[in-house]
């Protein structure tokens, strides 16, 4: 915000984002960010931001009481929704000051798109990722720190700044996944594992080997197995 740009979030629809909004809603509160317009800009995640605001109950505690306090669990105080598309491109205008989050996470469609192609080229601003970027994505290549990335048919400099939070991950990691698995009261006949990239998941699969003696797979492309079921 001080060098005057605007922050870009590539998010996904269900979930990051409303955790997302949940955060910024609290930091604003407690004064350690500006009340600033945040746009929220995909119908998927406006449809399921109202799908979690009529599900408070079926929340934790903290969410509850926050909303028995009367606050707005997940909307900052100067929140847009943005669901139709004269609204997206309304948000061009704007050349500072502003969170935008769109989706996809991972950049590789989407109104996304249309907003990094806008704001990359700019170093007032920021491109944050608050999710796994897989390999091959055009998110991982903005962060890898590729110069230019492909966006609808034409190189787009990258300019921005661009930042990185893995603490939104919404996966189970490697000591969560062996704990869950622990809590089998039968061996399944064979694991599979098919997210994630090759060398994390070889290293699951040795972990799994070791721990509970299960046949474990990690397949590839093209292969093919016989179940017996």
């Amino acid at each position: 915000m001080e060098r005057g740009g605007v922050l870009v979030v590539p998010s996904f629809a269900v979930g990051r984002t409303q955790t997302l909004l949940y955060q910024l809603a609290r930091l604003e509160e407690q004064g350690v960010i500006p009340s600033l317009p945040v746009y929220v800009d995909s119908p998927m995640a406006i449809d399921a931001l109202d799908v979690y605001e009529k599900r408070i109950p079926d929340q934790n505690l903290t969410s509850r009481t926050l909303t028995i306090k009367g606050k707005q669990v997940f909307r900052p105080s100067r929140l847009h929704l943005c669901d139709e598309r004269t609204k997206s491109r309304a948000i061009n205008d704007i050349k500072n000051r502003a969170i935008i989050i769109s989706s996809s996470g991972m950049a590789t469609g989407g109104r996304i798109l249309h907003h990094l192609s806008n704001r990359l080229p700019h170093p007032n601003n920021t491109i944050l990722f608050i999710g796994y970027q897989a390999e091959g994505t055009r998110g991982r290549s903005i962060l890898d720190g590729e110069e230019t990335v492909k966006i609808h048919g034409r190189r787009v400099q990258v300019a921005a700044h661009v930042e990185n939070l893995s603490t939104f991950s919404g996966h189970a990691d490697y000591h969560e996944t062996l704990g869950w698995l622990m809590g089998f009261n039968k061996a399944p006949e064979r694991v599979f594992i098919v997210h994630g990239e090759p060398e994390a998941s070889e290293s699951l699969a040795e972990a799994i080997r070791g721990r509970y003696g299960w046949d474990v797979a990690v397949p590839s492309l093209g292969d093919s197995y016989d179940l017996d079921l």
